[in-house]
């Protein structure tokens, strides 16, 4: 379990690499001194326009409490004066953004081992009653570790844990447009559905290369997903299994009460049964579709 401590952060790491701009805070690799291992490092100023110690917290106090293969987990904090550090395990891999833009379109095998862990770090987080809300291409990291593919959920900052009384929470709107389910456009109580619309944009993306709704406008852009009309056009399709789509189809229902869940997902017959076949698979939306 992470610890939280008024020492400095540099008595006991060593800042190194920059990796990259978060939503909130900058993330560098980091070397403790005492042991030589590596972490990652947010790196919070209270200059910065989103420093909010309240939102920190927030995200320390669900991050902390988490262990998961499949979550990046969360090590120490420290905090001194107007800076805060949170301190990660470190992820030797790329994004699975980074993947994407490299490799377009991923085999069903590949999409599948992606997308079963995704699930089961999300069963997870919602059986213990907490909603990422901002699940995303750029907060899945891919770890290799004996040849093998480790899916790692990171970025806690816009998490949320459900009141004891209810399985919705109201939110403000927040995260990135593309990843956003029709609820959180529309401002009504969210709820761990949010996190499946998010899986249901990247399995689309993953198996044929370009997301389900696009526009350059972002008003339009949530438009399209408020009413959840996508293409699934022959052309790309047809390359895919009927279960492979069908799950997207459950993934992508604008209602999330019937919106498939992380445990059924798992149980879905293209996680539980796949033989990557690639078999006919039917389009969804014939009006406001997007093509390519």
């Amino acid at each position: 379990m992470a610890t939280l401590t008024d020492r400095a952060f540099g008595q006991d790491f060593e800042m190194k690499d920059f990796i990259g701009q978060g939503t909130f805070a900058k993330v560098f690799r980091c070397v403790e001194r005492k042991t030589g291992r590596d972490f990652a490092v947010k790196a919070f100023q209270n200059e910065d326009e989103n420093f909010d110690p309240k939102l920190i917290d927030n995200e320390v106090d669900i991050w902390r409490t988490l262990q998961h293969r499949n979550i990046v987990s969360l090590y120490k904090r420290f905090h001194e004066h107007s800076r805060v550090w949170v301190v990660l395990e470190f992820v030797s891999g790329k994004t699975l953004l980074e993947e994407i833009m490299n490799q377009i379109v991923f085999p069903e095998e590949e999409s599948r081992n992606i997308i079963l862990q995704l699930m089961e770090g999300l069963e997870y987080l919602h059986r213990n009653r907490i909603v990422h809300r901002d699940i995303k291409s750029d907060n899945i990291l891919l770890q290799k570790v004996d040849g093998k593919t480790i899916v790692k959920l990171t970025d806690f900052g816009l998490a949320r844990r459900l009141p004891q009384d209810s399985d919705v929470i109201k939110c403000d709107v927040q995260g990135t447009p593309l990843y956003l389910a029709p609820e959180t456009i529309l401002a009504d109580p969210i709820g761990p559905a949010v996190d499946i619309w998010a899986c249901g944009v990247i399995l689309f993306l993953l198996l044929v290369g370009y997301p389900p709704f696009w526009q350059n406008d972002d008003r339009k852009l949530m438009l399209l997903i408020v009413e959840g009309c996508y293409n699934m056009s022959a052309r790309y399709w047809d390359e895919v299994s009927d279960d492979a789509t069908d799950l997207v189809k459950r993934m992508l229902v604008v209602h999330p009460h019937k919106r498939v869940t992380a445990f059924k997902a798992l149980n879905h017959p293209w996680i539980t049964d796949f033989e990557g076949n690639e078999e006919e698979a039917n389009g969804h939306c014939t009006n406001n579709f997007i093509s390519r």
